[in-house]
């Protein structure tokens, strides 16, 4: 089984490192809105995925199913039987700090931890982005950005999705980072008259909770939970610890705002990653401290 645990074999980075937390300015011109979001009307569905399943096909035929072009996705309990992914890598240079490794391949069922998912359109074909994180037989927990090729384990896998009729979700190779990256375009010139949920991709750079705030106020929610999120930052600065930079992937991402119309709004997220070695970490998120390093695909649901 090949999985990415010898770091030996991993790249080493040729340049010197900094302090997670710290901001990343990519090689290609500055793209603004740093911030591009779509408010959208909200279902929920849950899904069951027998043992076998295609992940990948299953998620992308699940916009046929719900008759929409945008669905963000949180998996909720399982397991994998098959993986392919990647994780976060150092890149060649200074100028290209992050990248991703080669691709390994889990053969044997592993139990998911917590995984989401962007699923959208990539070239008018449906195209999904997933997250995931697991713990193996033995007990080892890694994770990553999976691949084709992935299926459900033997338990299955539960899968909620929030099928969202108002955003499209598009994955475009951005000209600032050099990554693909998806981000929502209204589908209609008419905005929903009571929006539920606002679907957004953070540009790199924009700090995280700040960015989730920005988010509901721009919306006018006063309250709102975040779910079913992932993307990446500069490491992860938590309030009890950290993860090494210049790039982690989030498997999951919740939280709360609340006062959001207020002059003292509260931020709460926590978070799980995928450092440069593959390895898992969890915990809640230090305010402030955690700029996007790629892109994050940012899904937030009105509460009050």
């Amino acid at each position: 089984m090949s999985n990415g645990a010898d770091s030996t074999a991993l790249r080493q980075p040729t340049f010197p490192l900094k302090a997670p937390g710290t901001a990343v300015i990519h090689a290609g011109p500055q793209q603004n809105p740093r911030i591009v979001s779509v408010p959208t009307r909200c279902t929920e569905h849950v899904i069951e995925l027998s043992e076998g399943t295609d992940l990948f096909a299953a998620l992308e035929r699940s916009l046929t199913d719900f008759s929409v072009s945008g669905i963000m996705a949180e998996f909720v309990s399982g397991q994998f039987g098959h993986t392919d992914y990647v994780h976060p890598a150092y890149g060649e240079d200074a100028e290209h700090p992050m990248s991703f490794t080669e691709a390994f391949r889990v053969e044997s069922p592993t139990e998911l931890r917590h995984a989401s998912a962007t699923i959208g359109f990539r070239e008018d074909t449906p195209f999904c982005h997933i997250h995931a994180s697991w713990t193996a037989a033995d007990g080892d927990t890694r994770g990553g950005h999976l691949l084709p090729g992935t299926l459900a384990g033997p338990s299955g896998l539960t899968i909620r999705l929030f099928a969202l009729p108002d955003a499209r979700l598009l994955s475009e190779v951005d000209p600032e980072t050099g990554f693909s990256a998806f981000a929502p375009t209204p589908t209609s010139s008419e905005t929903p008259a009571s929006p539920g949920a606002v679907v957004s991709r953070v540009r790199p750079g924009e700090i995280l909770d700040e960015a989730a705030l920005d988010i509901c106020r721009n919306a006018g929610f006063e309250s709102a939970e975040v779910t079913a999120s992932l993307g990446s930052t500069t490491g992860a600065v938590f309030t009890d610890g950290t993860a090494s930079w210049p790039a982690v992937e989030f498997t999951l991402l919740s939280g709360t705002v609340t006062d959001g119309q207020s002059t003292a709004p509260q931020i709460a997220l926590s978070g799980e990653v995928v450092d440069v070695a593959g390895e898992v970490s969890s915990g809640t998120l230090k305010p402030q401290a955690n700029p996007v390093a790629v892109t994050f695909e940012l899904f937030v649901r009105r509460t009050d």
